[in-house]
């Protein structure tokens, strides 16, 4: 599975019951901040979505906090007109964002999040959720549920030839994108054995 890699702010979402229940950084790997009052303010982040009809009573979601092209540059004529000095790229402005204390500059600087990974799932019975069987079908589950995942940028291929084909294709479109990547991420497909890979 090919998709874009995001240039934002790593973010980890736990969802129980149904309900956002905390937001927070992915910061060093093993230690973040707690963001969640910041990442009600990202209209793209649902505050609930009824995981519950697929037997999931938690789940963690990663994904990036991003500022589209767009929205940075009206931020920074806003912050120039205020002769407050310009932020340095969209990357910055993202994390330093989720890091500030009052929500409703938060909410001004119009975050987004693409989630695009879900990283543990405690549910009833033995096995998956057949919409978590592989990474694509996960990306689509999360859209219908109405996260912005990367359903419509990614791509299932067979063979090597068809990841650097689809890279290629990415690649001729990037400087049109709304927002900044990284470049492209290529995920083994298959859930079971991106785990027995340790993935």
């Amino acid at each position: 599975c090919v998709e874009p890699k995001f240039d934002g702010a790593s973010i980890s979402l736990v969802y129980e019951n149904d309900h956002l229940l905390r937001g927070v950084t992915r910061g060093d790997g093993i230690e973040g901040d707690e963001i969640t009052t910041n990442i009600r303010q990202v209209r793209s982040v649902p505050l609930s979505a009824p995981f519950s009809k697929f037997g999931i009573q938690q789940i963690e979601i990663r994904g990036e906090v991003m500022m589209n092209k767009t929205n940075f540059k009206k931020y920074n004529e806003w912050l120039a007109a205020q002769n407050l000095p310009p932020l340095a790229n969209p990357r910055n402005a993202a994390a330093g964002s989720l890091r500030i204390k009052d929500p409703k500059e938060v909410k001004r600087r119009n975050l987004e999040a693409f989630l695009y990974h879900v990283s543990y799932v405690a549910h009833q019975g033995s096995e998956l959720p057949a919409e978590l069987m592989s990474h694509g079908a996960s990306l689509t589950f999360l859209w219908q549920l109405g996260f912005r995942s990367p359903e419509k940028e990614k791509r299932v291929v067979q063979g090597i030839q068809g990841v650097i084909d689809y890279c290629r294709e990415f690649e001729s479109k990037r400087d049109d994108l709304p927002y900044e990547i990284d470049g492209m991420v290529i995920k083994v497909n298959d859930t079971e054995l991106q785990e027995k890979l340790g993935m």
